[in-house]
């Protein structure tokens, strides 16, 4: 945990897999290897099982709590989706839609996965995208899920090293759901999250036998990084709703490990005596102004409603509004991408 501010910042991991679907660790190996990164949580979420929290595994892991849902899919395995706070797993006939909307029916934490992919849904590496955006009940979606990057961008020329550096060809997440977000966002707080998708692939090059994408190794890249008004509880309850409820409201923001420690981050809004943060809303542009400190100097460019307003080399960045609107932050080093915060609401109704 780190005091940024009025708020408490902690980091995670999202979307994670083990031996109770797909993964090659047991839960509680991936908890011993989250810990040992220096993670404050981790979101569990096996395909269509809830076996470990049934067994009564989530809680707290040393000073890492560990909050298990699961990833759901439709008939065709597409439209995946990651549930938190379901009193089950649901229905395997339910289309997206319905899913969707029953799990907001339950209160339960929803995030669109992997939305973005685009490679062929036929072959040995198929996509599974999301298709079902009439659905309107999820909180939040991926806009970088690492597993998916590295799988679009996977070619026959480049395998070898991609497998043996995977974190190196990380670049960032793609205009397309960037813009993605920023439309939904202008009709409903949506969050903008990062998932590692983590499950340990084994992988056999002639006689020498890998593991593409290591727990220890993907736990030091993608970061969703939330913000708590106050500090995480050692209640498990509660401490589960803070982080669901951070996601929901959008104080949250991804990095890159793989350039640098993000923690401190802040992206503010300040109008008087109020000061907000990733997910907040201002009333007008009117005495109202921007900040953004980075931990490293770096390329900061502010996005507003209608696409780039300012960029700068530097590790800290002002700027009065001069419209009302939605306003986010990108945050590179050597042209790749490190930070992506949420919106900042200014005026904006829905």
């Amino acid at each position: 945990m780190l005091k940024s501010g009025i708020y408490h910042e902690y980091k995670g991991c999202l979307h994670i897999h083990t031996t109770a679907s797909d993964g090659t660790k047991s839960l509680e190996e991936v908890a011993e290897t989250a810990s040992s990164a220096g993670l404050d949580f981790i979101l569990v979420s096996d395909h269509m099982t809830l076996k470990d929290k049934d067994e009564g595994k989530e809680g707290y892991y040393k000073k890492l709590l560990v909050l298990i849902g699961y990833e759901h899919n439709d008939r065709d395995d597409c439209n995946h989706y990651l549930l938190f706070g379901t009193r089950g797993v649901l229905p395997p006939s339910l289309t997206p839609k319905e899913y969707v909307a029953e799990g907001k029916r339950q209160s339960a934490l929803g995030i669109v996965a992997h939305p973005d992919e685009i490679r062929p849904r036929l072959g040995k590496y198929p996509s599974y995208p999301w298709t079902a955006w009439d659905a309107e009940d999820y909180d939040g979606i991926e806009i970088w899920n690492q597993m998916s990057e590295w799988m679009e961008n996977l070619k026959p020329y480049n395998k070898l090293k991609m497998v043996f550096s995977p974190r190196r060809f990380m670049r960032f997440p793609t205009d397309r759901i960037l813009q993605k977000l920023d439309e939904l966002s202008l009709h409903k707080k949506v969050a903008g999250l990062g998932g590692v998708d983590v499950h340990g692939y084994p992988y056999k090059i002639g006689p020498l036998r890998i593991t593409i994408f290591p727990y220890k190794v993907q736990f030091k890249s993608l970061r969703t990084h939330i913000l708590l008004r106050e500090e995480l509880s050692s209640d498990l309850e509660t401490a589960k709703w803070q982080i669901y409820e951070g996601i929901k409201d959008c104080r949250a923001f991804v990095s890159n490990y793989r350039w640098g420690d993000a923690s401190g981050f802040q992206f503010r809004g300040l109008r008087g005596s109020e000061t907000v943060a990733d997910g907040g809303y201002l009333a007008s542009f009117d005495n109202s102004h921007l900040t953004v400190q980075s931990p490293d100097k770096a390329t900061i460019r502010l996005i507003g409603t209608e696409g780039k307003i300012i960029e700068a080399k530097a590790d800290h960045l002002e700027y009065e509004p001069r419209k009302n609107g939605i306003y986010r932050v990108e945050v590179y080093k050597r042209d790749r991408g490190w930070i992506y915060s949420n919106h900042i609401r200014i005026g904006q109704s829905f």
